[in-house]
């Protein structure tokens, strides 16, 4: 009789990490989740587990008791980096190395969640092993960067010594159930608007371009990562999509059949000091491919149009409630 896998989700209970439990459940795997926001969108046959990765105590005792950690639990978005700098370091930081330090006392995989912020002001198409730039201490927006690429040295590190770690670097990962945030969030902030029949806002000129990635990719992406020829790799999970950010507003006001106005806003209305903008953020994918065995398989209308209908089906406001 095979074993079934038990996998650990820090941050399961959020956008990216309730899709990555699914993804984990439907290839056999016994889930667990750590969150420390436990709400809606609760997934069937998973164990919630309310507490924080600052726990020591509490993510030792799961660790222990799994054979793979996920560990997407963090502080982000671009309020919290701009508004609690110095908090979401401290609680990132701790949160990585109490994963870590437990995973390597009991001689787990862990999957480690970082982000394509790390590779900064850089020039794309990003590959994993560039060098990477950034602006001054005083612009706050890359405390967030910063502190993930420390995240990654302590994987590495960890790494080393004999963990099996792998680190995977999201581009801007879309979907249902993703929260719309005050300065983030832009895909779900363009389909309330939309079906809201509300001004669709685009910050600037609208010609800084991104490259979205749908969820259920990311997902099994994500799940991929605990091949052991992904150990001690840091690998783009992404695609080379890529559309700026005034077209994806037109082009969710064409999926969604809106009326809407699409406005621009200037940066300084909407962010406080020492924000700064990034024209460009491309992948390179050749390390997803070779190591994972994958490449993301929905276009981005397609994903669009899924997103859309679960905010017709399952929003209050895009239900004009």
């Amino acid at each position: 009789m095979t074993k079934t896998s038990k996998s650990l989700v820090t941050g399961g209970a959020g956008f990216i990490g309730s899709h990555v439990a699914r993804r984990l459940l439907a290839e056999g795997h016994e889930v667990t989740v750590l969150d420390s926001h436990i709400g809606h969108g609760i997934v069937p046959n998973v164990r919630y587990v309310k507490g924080s990765v600052t726990d020591g105590a509490l993510v030792e005792q799961l660790v222990a008791g799994h054979d793979y950690v996920f560990h997407l639990a963090a502080r982000l978005g671009v309020k919290t980096t701009m508004s609690a700098p110095a908090e979401m370091i401290e609680n990132n930081l701790q949160g990585t190395m109490n994963v870590l330090q437990a995973a390597s006392k009991y001689g787990k995989k862990v999957v480690f969640a970082s982000s394509s912020e790390v590779y900064g002001k850089g020039k794309p198409p990003f590959a994993e092993d560039d060098d990477l730039l950034y602006g001054p201490t005083r612009k706050l927006r890359w405390s967030y960067a910063t502190a993930k690429l420390v995240e990654e040295f302590l994987c590495l590190g960890y790494g080393r010594k004999g963990l099996p770690v792998t680190v995977v670097r999201y581009f801007n990962v879309y979907g249902p159930g993703q929260k719309e945030g005050p300065y983030g969030g832009v895909v779900p902030k363009f389909i309330r608007a939309a079906l809201a029949g509300e001004d669709i806002p685009v910050y600037g000129r609208g010609d800084q371009t991104r490259c979205f990635t749908y969820v259920d990719d990311a997902a099994e992406a994500t799940v991929r990562a605990l091949r052991p020829e992904a150990d001690q790799e840091i690998i783009n999970i992404g695609t080379d999509e890529e559309i700026p950010i005034m077209a994806l507003a037109r082009r969710i006001k064409l999926v969604t059949g809106s009326a809407s106005n699409i406005v621009t806003i200037p940066h300084e209305t909407v962010y406080p000091y020492g924000f700064e903008e990034i024209p460009r953020r491309l992948p390179r994918t050749a390390k997803m491919k070779s190591l994972l065995g994958f490449a993301p398989r929905t276009a981005l209308t397609e994903g669009l149009v899924r997103t859309v209908q679960w905010y017709r089906d399952n929003d209050r406001r895009a239900q004009g409630e």
